[in-house]
């Protein structure tokens, strides 16, 4: 039975990681499509909409929801791979003992 409970945990943190990978990747994809098609989308728009304040708009957004996605993106690996975080608690308890070591 605990067994099957360890299974059920592990598929569903394997299940976790390749949703952030897929989630990852499409972001990937999506900014490289944006870098180098920005200057041809921002075109179309500046041949339909002739406000400069519009315009303006537009750019600030497209740029401004890549930042908030790449923030979404962090955030949602951090809670991924939480786990693995604590590697820095164990360096740093490391370094402290062994600093102590050091001082007898």
């Amino acid at each position: 039975m605990e067994s099957e409970t360890n299974y059920l945990q592990a598929e569903k943190k394997v299940k976790r990681i390749k949703n952030f990978y897929n989630h990852l990747q499409i972001f990937v994809i999506m900014m490289v499509v944006l870098a180098v098609f920005s200057n041809t989308i921002f075109s179309f728009f500046e041949n339909h909409i002739h406000n400069a304040g519009t315009l303006k708009w537009i750019r600030a957004n497209m740029w401004i929801n890549s930042l908030l996605w790449a923030f979404g993106v962090l955030i949602h690996g951090l809670y991924v791979f939480k786990s693995k975080i604590t590697f820095f608690d164990a360096w740093e308890n490391k370094k402290v003992k062994e600093f102590m070591n050091e001082k007898k």
